[in-house]
Parts: C-alpha cells; structure tokens; sequence
C-alpha cells in the first residue's frame, strides 16, 4: 500500500474528484460541505449513477472513511486529510456509506461502464474505504520506512506561473533545477531529510503576485510544499542572451530556501543547511 505499484487510477485522480476536494477545502465548514454534496448525490442519481457526479462523491465517501480508519490506499488522501481536519460523525459517515455503495455499484452506474476494463481492480483497490465505512475490521499497514540509499532524488520541485507551468528554458527555472540537483547530492541535506521518515518533498512554487502563503502536509509516504512566493513572474527572467540572469538566480535561491524551511518547520526537521553552490 502506498509503495510504487504498476498505475491504478484512484478515486482521487479524476478532474471531478479533484474539483470536489478542492471545492471543499476553500468551504468554511469541511463536514458541513461534505454531507451536502454526499445527500444530493444520493438523492440525484437513485435511478441511474452519473458520470461526474460519481467520481465527485466517491472520492468525498473515500475522505470519510479514511478520516475514520486513518488508512487510505491513496496518498492523495493522506495529504487532505492532514490538511482538512473534521469530525465524521455517526450522520456523515451513514452519508459516506450510502454514497459508496451507489457508487460501486455493479448496474445502472456509468463509472461501472466507463471503467469496465478494471473495475473489479478498482473494487479491491476501494475495500479499505469500504471496511472503514462498515466498522470492519482491518488491519493497518506495516509503518512506512524508506529506502534512501539508492540516492533516487528526495526533492522535486515544480514551478508555474499565470496559471501554467513555468518555461524550463527561463532563467529562475534553470536555476532552481540546478540548485534542486545540488540539494539531492548534499549529504548535509540528505541528513537533515532522514528524519522526516518519507520519501520525497515535492514543492510546488507559484510565482504569483500578492501576499506570501504556504499549505503544507505530510503524508504516509512523501510530504508536498505548496507554496505562492508573493513576488511577480517577472522574478522568473527571460531568455536574453541565453544565460541566466543574477536576479532571478538569486530569485530562485531564495524561495527555494524558504520552501525548505517551511516545509522543515511543519515535519519538525533540524536547522536548515545553507544551500550548495551547483556545480557549473
């Protein structure tokens, strides 16, 4: 569970179900949100399961169910959940159950038809949500420990901007990449990492104007940053004469520090090193 497996999709990897939990993440009240998008489902698609509605609910009634067990199958629900507390109530979780069983089931259900060529994989992948909303009993899966020996990078970073990816050939992205590179061949970052007990950081930086903010969570297995570093696109350079320019280096630099740091502070990590110089 949650180790790297030949790709399944999810309940959590569909354009709808991630617009739901988005949905539901920007409401006021996370419980409140959930039990009326679980009751119109059910209350909408009695006669025939709706593509769309299905995926939105299914990967609603998978939260609850993980909130309750604390085992999920999907990282993406670790991560949620460690962002989103509530309380799943005897109410919500007869909601979450409802919502399940019409939405895994075997007529009348257009996810049924859409994911004909796996659906009973999908049913086995789904049986842990399933148990947690029945009061089943299951056992939870053996603590994660991650292999870092390999040296496979434990950083990632993604940078976008107005709402895309940021061009790789820009200067601030050639600069981040080669300073990402240079942390993951740090031994000093590498020993500061370990303790976290996951493995991989994923920092997903927003090159936006406007305040700076930063939503970060732990998950079984990785932890992600996602972080909006408050300063315009134009911090990301251009491409004039090839070579990448001061500013957004050293633009580059310093959100890529204070990303770390952010993220360390949340996974109660140690100080943080001063970044490597990339080899040229």
């Amino acid at each position: 569970m949650d180790d790297r497996t030949p790709f399944l999709e999810g309940p959590f990897d569909s354009d709808e179900a991630a617009d739901a939990v988005a949905e539901l993440e920007d409401g006021e009240d996370v419980a409140a949100g959930m039990a009326e998008m679980l009751d119109d489902f059910v209350r909408e698609n009695t006669d025939h399961v709706h593509e769309g509605d299905v995926e939105a609910a299914l990967a609603v009634a998978c939260l609850v169910a993980a909130r309750i067990s604390g085992i999920a199958p999907d990282e993406a629900a670790h991560h949620w959940l460690d962002r989103n507390p509530f309380t799943p109530t005897d109410g919500l979780r007869g909601r979450a159950a409802a919502a399940f069983r019409l939405a895994t089931r075997g007529e009348d259900n257009d996810l049924g038809e859409i994911r004909a060529g796996d659906w009973e994989e999908f049913l086995d992948h789904l049986e842990p949500y399933r148990k947690a909303l029945h009061g089943e009993p299951q056992e939870p899966p053996a603590p994660f420990v991650p292999d870092l020996s390999h040296r496979e990078p434990w950083l990632r970073a993604f940078w976008s901007v107005a709402g895309r990816d940021l061009p790789h050939d820009v200067p601030y992205a050639r600069a981040a990449e080669r300073l990402v590179s240079a942390v993951n061949g740090a031994s000093d970052w590498l020993g500061r990492w370990r303790p976290a007990g996951l493995r991989e950081l994923t920092v997903f930086g927003r090159l936006v104007p406007g305040a700076r903010a930063e939503r970060i969570s732990r998950g079984r297995t990785t932890a992600e940053a996602w972080i909006d570093f408050g300063h315009p696109p134009e911090a990301a350079g251009d491409t004039a004469g090839g070579s990448v320019h001061a500013s957004a280096a050293r633009q580059a630099r310093e959100d890529l520090h204070g990303a770390l740091a952010a993220a360390g502070r949340r996974l109660g990590l140690g100080p943080v090193p001063p970044l490597p110089v990339p080899a040229d």
